[in-house]
């Protein structure tokens, strides 16, 4: 399998929901937040990541999203499932690859992008998180959320 069927794949899913790929990146604007979902490849292999994260307009950015995410499970079974599936150097048939990913990202990735729409919604998403540790400070204080 190629980059190209997996970047297709992505394509697939983002676009009924009305994200449009530009280059690596699938992204949509909306009043308050742009979301944006990123194919990354690995420096080291053949394996890909898939994040996504949100863009708060109300307030500068310092990197590519305010916040970062990527598609993966606390379920240590069902993530090494992911990372297997994103490693295209193994053999894994396409078709299972491609119809297993694609139930994935569906139940990861757009229910996720699905659910948050507002600055509101981003607020209630963070309050949900054990901790704050990998959210920018900028977005800790405009939120008014503990900073250490």
């Amino acid at each position: 399998m190629e980059k190209k069927e997996l970047a297709n794949t992505l394509n697939e899913v983002l676009t009924p929901i009305g994200l449009k790929k530009k280059g690596n990146y699938w992204v949509i604007d909306g009043n308050e937040i742009t979301k944006m979902v990123n194919l990354q490849k690995s420096q080291f292999s053949n394996r890909f990541y898939i994040n996504y994260g949100y863009i708060l307009k109300s307030i500068p950015l310092d990197d590519m999203m305010h916040i970062y995410k990527r598609v993966a499970s606390i379920d240590k079974r069902e993530n090494l499932r992911i990372d297997e599936l994103l490693d295209l150097e193994n053999n894994i048939p396409d078709k299972d690859r491609l119809d297993e990913l694609k139930n994935i990202l569906l139940e990861k990735l757009v229910k996720n992008i699905n659910s948050v729409n507002t600055e509101n919604d981003i607020l209630e998403e963070l309050k949900k998180q054990p901790h704050l540790n990998d959210i920018p400070l900028v977005v800790k204080r405009y939120f008014n959320l503990p900073c250490d």
